[in-house]
């Protein structure tokens, strides 16, 4: 294939992505000389995760900005070198790292990405980002990192709300909902989820024993279905928790 040929299908990629509504940089993100190559302009990198892959915002060398386009991840949090705990849960169109362009550099480090359904997140270079930001008028610049910020806000409130409910059954259903309601913002429905029972102790705060147990007594209730490493999620999960799954989409854009 000729480079321009692939220029072309790189820039159609991009311009036709299917979360570039709902994305934070989405207006920025492709703009720019038709000579990418040359001009800075910002591509992202695509990247496939999968179940239980790690991934940080700080690489070796640079900073990256990353977008989800597809799957659902948690933001781990550092509370020590030996010691982590779940901080936020995101889904498609959610940024993670704007912030940490404004920040000192040995602060982006406290934290790392752990994928709990599989699928896809764009990598933006850091300096190429923060000059395309830098050089928007008006206040869209000020609107796009509010809105990241808004929305990393929005998925700490899910997890804390998931770990705040007094009943392990609550907070087990409450968590598998969201994942679905999150999973679905990247136009895919699931109904079995491929989790284990110790993800979802570490999500739940909680421990594997008291998870499978809790998991039986919802399955006996009609709730949910067992498999290997998988949980399936029936109807009467989604009637007792109608109202909350719409607070799983309460996340903005800029367009908004």
């Amino acid at each position: 294939m000729r480079l321009r040929d692939f220029q072309r299908a790189e820039e159609y990629g991009v311009m036709h992505c299917p979360v570039r509504d709902i994305c934070p940089v989405g207006m920025v993100c492709g703009a720019g000389s038709s000579d990418w190559m040359e001009s800075g302009k910002l591509m992202p990198a695509v990247i496939d995760f999968d179940r239980g892959d790690l991934l940080w915002t700080d690489h070796r060398f640079e900073h990256h900005v990353f977008v989800v386009r597809e799957g659902v991840l948690s933001c781990m949090a550092h509370h020590d070198a030996d010691s982590e705990a779940p901080f936020t849960l995101y889904g498609a169109g959610i940024g993670v790292g704007l912030a940490d362009l404004y920040v000192p550099r040995d602060r982006t480090s406290t934290y790392h990405l752990h994928a709990i359904v599989p699928g896809k997140i764009c990598s933006l270079p850091s300096k190429v980002l923060k000059r395309k930001l830098e050089a928007l008028t008006g206040d869209t610049q000020q609107r796009i990192l509010a809105v990241s910020l808004y929305n990393q806000s929005t998925g700490a409130l899910l997890q804390s709300i998931i770990a705040s409910r007094p009943l392990l059954g609550q907070r087990i259903g409450m968590l598998l909902t969201c994942l679905q309601a999150l999973a679905a913002r990247g136009a895919v429905q699931l109904k079995a989820l491929c989790i284990t029972h110790d993800e979802i102790a570490s999500l739940v705060l909680s421990d594997r024993a008291s998870v499978t147990r809790a998991l039986h007594q919802m399955e006996e209730d009609g709730l949910v279905e067992l498999g290997y490493r998988s949980v399936t999620v029936r109807e009467p999960l989604y009637v007792r928790y109608a109202e909350w799954i719409e607070t799983c989409n309460a996340f903005s854009s800029p367009a908004d």
